[in-house]
This record gives C-alpha cells, sequence and structure tokens, in this order.
C-alpha cells in the first residue's frame, strides 16, 4: 500500500513539474519584436491577424533583448482585461515574442482590443505607447 501511494505521490509531483514548465515566464523571454504600421491609419474593413503582412509588408519594427525592456512588455501583457462582447482587433501590430526553446508566440494588436493566446483582450494604452515611443 505504501508504495502505491509513493509512486501515485512520484506521478502527481512529475506531472505537476511537466505542467509547470510548459508556462511562460518573463525569464524564458529571449527577445520581443514589435512590427507595426501607424496605429491611426484607417482601412475600408477590418485588417485580420493572418492578412495583417499582406497588407503592411514594409512596417515598422522595435527590438527588446534586455531584460528590463522584456519584463516592461510582459508586465503590460499579464496585467489585461478580458473582452468577451465579440471584439476583434483591428490589426496594426504584431508583437513576436520568442522564448528560450525556440517558441514564438504573437501577439496581434489593434487600437482598441488584441489577441492573444487565443484570447481577446482590451489593448493596453501603455503598449501602444511603448510601441510607437
Amino acid at each position: 500500500m505504501k508504495k502505491s501511494n509513493l509512486l501515485t505521490f512520484f506521478f502527481i509531483a512529475v506531472t505537476f513539474a511537466a505542467c509547470k514548465s510548459k508556462t511562460a515566464s518573463n525569464d524564458d523571454v529571449q527577445s520581443i519584436k514589435f512590427k507595426f504600421t501607424e496605429l491611426g491609419r484607417e482601412t475600408q474593413f477590418r485588417i485580420t491577424c493572418d492578412k495583417f503582412d499582406y497588407y503592411f509588408p514594409e512596417g515598422k519594427e522595435k527590438h527588446f533583448d534586455k531584460k528590463p525592456g522584456i519584463d516592461s512588455v510582459m508586465q503590460l501583457l499579464s496585467g489585461m482585461k478580458m473582452v468577451n462582447d465579440g471584439t476583434e482587433p483591428d490589426v496594426r501590430g504584431k508583437i513576436y515574442i520568442t522564448h528560450a526553446a525556440k517558441v514564438v508566440d504573437t501577439v496581434c494588436v489593434g487600437v482598441k482590443a488584441l489577441s492573444y493566446k487565443g484570447t481577446t483582450y482590451e489593448t493596453p494604452q501603455q503598449l501602444l505607447v511603448l510601441i510607437q515611443k
């Protein structure tokens, strides 16, 4: 009986550790790249994330590869307010977050809303300021 309890505990601990290692932390982010166009630029229709590069191939770029810059961006992204009213971003920029394991997360940024990991959030105004700085 003790052996099965020990094995169960070990299995749970290993499973927890495996799940925990898959979550992104600021420490495993190597770099962040913003690619954007003028945030006030209007179009006749909403630009989706997958069409951003097609409509704005010559966007501006900004890179963060130092810890203070990375931490400030990740802090803005971690404190966002979720939007549940069907709003979708009219994409004017993308943020590429490169992790140590070479996994890249993409954030699709609109002036009012952004999409990150399959969820829509209100775009933090501080993020827009940081992008345009």
